[in-house]
């Protein structure tokens, strides 16, 4: 941005500028069609303009503009999802993910021109799907799934005149196919021991991190964990998970107290913020999830652990704790309670990981008869 404005003798910045020097970079663009790191780019730009207008500094990604539903195609995708939340009383989550795509969708028949959903054919749907992008198999094969719901439920309402819910491929996807990524407890010793526990955000991380550890929060939860849900009296914690809508309660462990203390008295903000944990720069607003995610995978790379082909989130602490359980013989459903799983069949994903009790379920192969070699032509050394 300087060499961009001192080439053009531009002393003073404004929004302007920003916007003629992204388009001289990324030429004309889309932000949703991004990468995540120009994204990243145009989010840093737009940065410098909020903080001349309101002083704030803004922290990770821009906020997306709220997916908006209009035209015709617009009134049948709200339709769509009203119906289908009305017939099977979908979590928000899964709204969020119809939105998602169906508005994907809709920009995209509105930016060929298609307003109405008699003109949808079968090749305007592949070249929508031609476009998702092959590395997030598991976003494609949600894609496909809402994709084939709605435009069944065109068909049923005589909206569109073929079905074209068996013309959308099919993906073979398998949900959980791969292991869970785990650490072992020399790795999270590892971990702990190179925070910085002087500075206020090592204060901040080191009690999230045993949060997490400990306790077994997840990332929404200790973002999202307020005064009100900590309990000194009765040394709880007690609220409502953000994923499952289950309320737990979770006993206050003393080294977990002892930091959450260590963090309020000498390293959060003065602020009359509810929540917690905070940002360490002003505005010093509630961290995000996705703050959390970016401080587990900062210190797992400062302590030098190996992260190849393991996924190194929050998500990864609580894979470890279960699998520090399972070493320990510990019963599925005190396994499934200490998660905070609604229900025993979750937890069984971590089952997977105890290879050694595995092991001792293993069948022995059973013998080939003679007669197997004895078909279709003989035998045959």
């Amino acid at each position: 941005m300087k060499a961009y404005m001192t080439a053009r003798k531009l002393i003073i910045y404004n929004s302007k500028i920003g916007e003629a020097f992204l388009v001289s970079e990324l030429g004309e663009y889309k932000y949703e069609n991004l990468p995540t790191n120009k994204q990243n780019f145009v989010s840093k730009i737009e940065a410098l303009a909020d903080f001349q207008n309101t002083g704030r500094v803004l922290l990770g990604m821009r906020r997306k503009p709220q997916r908006v539903f209009t035209g015709a195609v617009g009134k049948t995708i709200k339709a769509f999802i009203d119906f289908r939340t009305r017939i099977y009383s979908l979590a928000n989550l899964t709204i969020n993910n119809y939105e998602i795509y169906l508005h994907s969708f809709n920009c995209f028949l509105s930016d060929r021109g298609i307003r109405s959903v008699s003109k949808i054919t079968q090749a305007t749907i592949l070249e929508f799907i031609s476009q998702l992008n092959p590395s997030k198999p598991a976003a494609r094969h949600v894609a496909l799934y809402i994709l084939k719901n709605y435009t069944h439920y065109l068909y049923e309402n005589e909206l569109i005149s073929k079905d074209y819910f068996r013309t959308i491929p099919s993906d073979n996807y398998k949900q959980q196919s791969r292991l869970p990524s785990t650490f072992s407890r020399e790795e999270i010793d590892m971990l702990i021991k190179c925070i910085d526990r002087g500075s206020p955000k090592g204060k901040r991380d080191y009690a999230m991190f045993l949060l997490a550890l400990k306790l077994v929060f997840r990332s929404s939860d200790i973002a999202n964990l307020k005064f009100e849900n900590i309990s000194w009296n009765t040394n709880e914690f007690t609220f409502k998970q953000q994923k499952t809508g289950k309320s737990i309660t979770l006993p206050l462990l003393p080294e977990v107290g002892n930091a959450i203390i260590d963090y309020l008295k000498y390293g959060r903000p003065v602020s009359n913020e509810s929540h917690c944990f905070l940002q360490v720069v002003p505005p010093y607003s509630k961290i995000a999830p996705h703050d959390i995610a970016n401080a587990v995978q900062f210190y797992l790379k400062r302590a030098g652990i190996n992260l190849h082909n393991r996924k190194h989130g929050p998500h990864a602490l609580r894979h470890s704790f279960a699998s520090g359980l399972l070493q320990e013989a510990t019963p599925l459903p005190v396994i499934s309670e200490a998660l905070g799983h609604t229900n025993s069949v979750s937890t069984m994903f971590h089952l997977r990981i105890d290879t050694s009790s595995l092991k001792q379920c293993s069948l022995d192969v059973p013998q080939i008869p003679p007669s197997f070699y004895k078909q279709k032509g003989g035998y045959h050394e």
